[in-house]
């Protein structure tokens, strides 16, 4: 199976994708399935999954990313929402407690990576290791720790743009599965991840997006 586990929806403040939209770009790119993961928010997640209804064999994982107080973590499965600005090994115990999966997001993105202190400091059962919008350096960091602490690895897009959707995603091994298993398989490490890093093009965009709404909100992080 191949699932691209990181997409954000007009439900980040920093997205405008309509969450059905991404469901058919999954469909179109013949991707398995696709987590939607908005920033502190799940309220995407029900609108994908109506959706994906009409689109037999493409699972719709619900998700969130979740501004810690060291930086973003990844929640799969949960159906709701959790605080922003906890530690993040509490965050990780949250999302646990919800009957979730935790996944450190791209740990060593500067400004919203955990780094590494706090993400070994947390009982994540992944490492985002390949993220189309983090430098090829930080996601071959990534890839390396998560290797050291014998946890799995996840990939993901992070697409806030349509277009940006499948471009990294999670490898899980076997024929199409059901959500239990598949979040199973999350939780147990055995997934690979891969797809592309982002180029100097990319960046030339990332940064000035990034910048712009960083002001834009009083330079508070997301």
């Amino acid at each position: 199976m191949r699932l691209d586990l990181h997409n954000h929806t007009l439900h980040s403040p920093d997205s405008r994708v309509e969450p059905a939209a991404l469901v058919h770009r999954a469909r179109a790119l013949g991707l398995d399935g696709l987590a939607i993961t908005d920033h502190n928010s799940v309220a995407g997640v029900r609108a994908a999954i109506e959706e994906a209804r009409d689109l037999p064999g493409l699972l719709v994982i619900p998700g969130i990313e979740v501004s810690s107080a060291e930086g973003h973590v990844l929640g799969f499965g949960v159906s709701e929402g959790i605080p922003r600005d906890l530690p993040a090994r509490e965050t990780v115990d949250r999302i646990v407690a919800a009957g979730g999966v935790a996944v450190a997001a791209h740990p060593y993105r500067f400004w919203s990576g955990l780094g590494e202190a706090s993400t070994r400091g947390a009982n994540f059962s992944a490492y985002e290791a390949r993220n189309a919008r983090t430098l090829r350096a930080g996601n071959e960091r990534a890839d390396r720790l998560a290797g050291m602490q014998r946890v799995g690895r996840t990939g993901g897009s992070d697409s806030h743009f349509l277009h940006e959707h499948g471009a990294a995603f999670t490898i899980v091994e076997g024929g199409p599965s059901s959500l239990g298993d598949t979040l199973q398989a999350l939780g147990a490490g055995k997934t690979r991840a891969d797809g592309v890093h982002r180029g100097a093009k990319e960046t030339v965009v990332y940064v000035t997006k990034a910048v712009s709404e960083w002001i834009a909100r009083g330079m508070r992080r997301i």
